[in-house]
């Protein structure tokens, strides 16, 4: 099953379950010292909790600026944990890929939040 986050109307990111429930997962551990609830708007979004959908359409440029540092923070502490042998490298190339290209989309629905302002 592949989870699905749509960050705009065009911007739809679609990876396996499991890479869905891992980002999420290291997202809301970034995030729920300071914002608590929207941690746990990521963690509802579990595949096994709601089928792994999360609509982040209607989200303001702040909380997406938010989501954007949680998931370069993300990617940093995954790509140490490969370079440490901590991971797989198969998985654990796929999985900075997978959320390199939510990184992407999320600052390009930063950028087109901007523009609207």
């Amino acid at each position: 099953m592949a989870g699905t986050l749509e960050v705009t109307e065009e911007l739809c990111w679609m990876p396996a379950g499991w890479v869905f429930d891992t980002v999420l997962d290291r997202m809301a551990a970034v995030l729920h010292p300071q914002e608590p609830a929207l941690a746990e708007r990521l963690l509802a979004a579990h595949t096994e909790v709601n089928g792994g959908y999360l609509d982040l359409r209607d989200i303001d440029l702040e909380t997406l600026v938010l989501l954007l540092h949680a998931a370069d923070s993300a990617y940093g502490r995954l790509k140490g944990e490969g370079a440490q042998g901590r991971a797989a490298p198969a998985f654990s190339a796929g999985l900075l890929t997978q959320l390199q290209q939510l990184r992407d989309m999320l600052h390009a629905g930063q950028k087109a939040r901007m523009v609207k302002r």
